[in-house]
């Protein structure tokens, strides 16, 4: 997906409203270079009614914990009334440590809105903090929620944090292949590095395929780590994404993945770096995205090859966009080059208002 230098205005015009098209996502109507964009964001998938079928939370079977009343789903879709769901404690399974599963028998889970059903573990009720690793790079196994196997929709409300005296994360995707999550929020997740193992996320989207997610906020309300992880996932999308308030990692950190999409994306006032991307491969493409508040606005670092970043239309800072190259990652050169880095304004290559800094 690199430009060839050849390649007329014409056809690159061409190439992006492509990119722009797939999945559903329109472009914005033309503005100014670096002005915020004038148009309600659509996103794919936006209107399109749930396919599978639906059962009421209150129509399962009564059992001792959240995940086991809704592992008897029998592969439908589990509409959660309004209100606040506590778990007590994280269990065990699988090598992680959850607040509640919506495993494989679970079609996903629909709320009532996001300000109407909240998912949270109960205050001080985790006895897990010896579990928390001290040493990196191990990782953080705890969440209030994960969701894995067939799970495939996630809608309409919220996961929250609470105070347990140690560090977890908030909703983790686990392998699910075709993940579609939607009109969520993610408050309140505990961290306090930009690097395991104190580095949490409030996402965490870990080895799925193919996930869509719109209109999403994550907000670290001044303890978070890192709000919107990506990790060993493929062909991803985020569309209408907020990631703020983690004063000390990042808002969308992507590791080690491919085939990332991501449209209409904000990241205001993290600690380190508003879109970090590190081990990335293949073609990364960013429409409209915006930085600030943070330490980086955007930054990409590789030991390993050089990915393809293509940046459309974003919101300049002091009339650029300014990515951030570090020399030396992992004990060894940074792979990642600035000649992968293209930055398109209203279908042009516009390489003056890309700022390459190097430290």
């Amino acid at each position: 997906m690199h430009r060839p230098p050849h390649l007329r205005s014409s056809a690159l015009a061409a190439t992006v409203a492509a990119l722009l098209a797939v999945g559903g996502l329109a472009p914005a109507a033309t503005a100014a270079p670096g002005a915020a964009a004038k148009h309600a964001v659509r996103c794919a998938g936006d209107g399109a009614a749930v396919a599978t079928a639906r059962l009421a939370y209150s129509k399962l079977p009564a059992a001792s914990s959240f995940t086991k009343r809704v592992a008897a789903a029998d592969g439908r879709v589990i509409q959660l009334g309004s209100g606040r769901f506590s778990f007590t404690n994280f269990t065990r399974a699988d090598g992680t440590l959850d607040g509640a599963v919506a495993g494989p028998t679970v079609g996903g889970l629909v709320g009532s809105g996001a300000s109407r059903t909240t998912l949270q573990v109960k205050q001080y009720s985790s006895t897990h903090a010896k579990d928390i690793p001290r040493t990196f790079p191990n990782t953080n196994q705890l969440s209030v929620l994960r969701v894995s196997g067939r799970s495939a929709v996630l809608r309409g409300f919220t996961v929250n944090g609470t105070k347990q005296g140690h560090l977890y994360n908030g909703l983790r995707i686990d392998r699910v292949r075709g993940l579609r999550a939607s009109r969520l929020r993610i408050t309140h997740i505990p961290g306090n590095d930009s690097a395991p193992p104190g580095e949490t996320f409030g996402i965490n989207d870990y080895r799925t395929v193919g996930s869509q997610w719109s209109h999403i906020v994550v907000d670290g309300k001044g303890v978070g780590a890192s709000g919107f992880g990506v990790n060993s996932s493929r062909s991803i999308t985020i569309c209408d994404a907020v990631s703020r308030n983690n004063p000390t990692g990042m808002g969308f950190a992507f590791w080690q993945s491919s085939g990332i999409r991501l449209v209409d994306s904000r990241a205001v006032d993290n600690g380190f770096s508003g879109f970090n991307f590190e081990r990335t491969t293949g073609a990364v493409v960013l429409v409209r995205p915006a930085a600030s508040g943070n330490r980086y606005g955007m930054r990409i670092a590789s030991d390993r090859s050089s990915a393809h970043f293509r940046i459309v239309d974003p919101k300049l800072n002091h009339g650029r966009w300014t990515v951030t190259l570090p020399k030396r990652w992992y004990g060894t050169t940074n792979r990642q080059r600035a000649s992968d880095i293209s930055l398109i304004v209203h279908g042009k290559p516009r390489p003056d208002l890309l700022r390459i800094v190097r430290y």
